[in-house]
């Protein structure tokens, strides 16, 4: 059996119709988990013997939501679950192409190859290469990778009675990829399936800083990604000496380029220089902010 969970935040209703669609003959079951502070109504709509709302009433966060559906799904037993962003549109031939990866009983997780839809270019994998953390561009084929994006992953529900469930305590940003690292501490593959594409939205915008692109977002998100970046590199003890050394340096890099060329400035600037200083002395879970 395969069941999707869905997370949705505020969702454009009218794009998770098609995220809907696009699974509905492919799975079992469909769990949507609604982060919406005070829940999203209109979801209700979607409500049928096939597709089950869970309304949290509040952001508890991706990693909460997904662990509630993620709960459900092994209390119904399921083989495989897939976790979905809720504008991520799916292929009619997903799910048995994503099943073709599991041909070994330590593979963990499968998850395909994305296109930018902001800039339609295919985006990477990455392996274990001579520095740990090499990135691929491959056009096929089905590759053992470190990490994957969450959202079209699918779990092998067995792996997470030992890899376990997500932590909740990061909140969101680095979720998906602390647990594919942890999965492959533990013994277990993860596998990047190039034959299988999916167009997905990453960030706001996109700069073009003449050496490399870099994906906006809100104040918020910096904060989550510096913060989760930080402590993982320091205070993780299943990654390589060499991918803390890089995911160091890069998030230094990103700090200062983020309020650099994300308005408001000032604001941007707070918020990443709070998630340094938070992810240094291991504060996590959700953000309070002042009201």
């Amino acid at each position: 059996m395969i069941e999707t969970i869905i997370i949705t935040y505020y969702p454009n209703i009218e794009i998770l119709n098609k995220t809907l669609n696009s699974l509905y003959s492919q799975v079992d079951k469909i769990y949507i988990v609604d982060n919406t502070p005070d829940k999203a109504e209109s979801l209700n709509k979607f409500q049928n013997g096939k597709i089950d709302i869970i309304y949290l009433m509040e952001n508890k966060g991706i990693a909460y939501a997904q662990n509630i559906g993620i709960k459900k799904a092994i209390e119904d037993e399921a083989d495989y679950i897939i976790l979905s962003d809720q504008d991520t549109v799916y292929p009619e031939n997903y799910v048995s192409e994503m099943l073709t990866c599991f041909n070994d009983e330590k593979v963990a997780a499968s998850g395909p190859l994305f296109v930018d839809s902001h800039t339609g270019k295919k985006q990477f994998f990455i392996v274990d290469g001579r520095f740990k953390f090499k990135k691929i561009y491959p056009t096929s084929g089905k590759h053992e990778v470190l990490q994957l994006i969450a959202s079209g992953t699918m779990i092998k529900t067995s792996a997470l009675k030992e890899i376990g469930l997500m932590r909740e305590d990061l909140f969101i940003d680095w979720v998906d990829m602390e647990w594919c690292w942890r999965a492959g501490r533990k013994g277990y593959k993860i596998i990047g399936n190039a034959d299988v594409s999916i167009y997905h939205g990453f960030g706001y915008d996109i700069k073009n800083l003449i050496i490399r692109e870099i994906t906006t977002r809100n104040h918020i998100r910096y904060y989550y990604m510096i913060r989760n970046a930080i402590y993982l590199s320091f205070r993780t003890e299943y990654i390589h000496c060499i991918q803390r050394f890089i995911m160091l340096s890069k998030t230094a890099m990103l700090i200062i380029l983020y309020p650099l060329i994300s308005k408001p400035h000032w604001i941007n600037l707070k918020y990443t220089l709070l998630g340094l200083c938070h992810g240094l002395t291991g504060k996590l879970g959700k953000l309070n902010e002042p009201h």
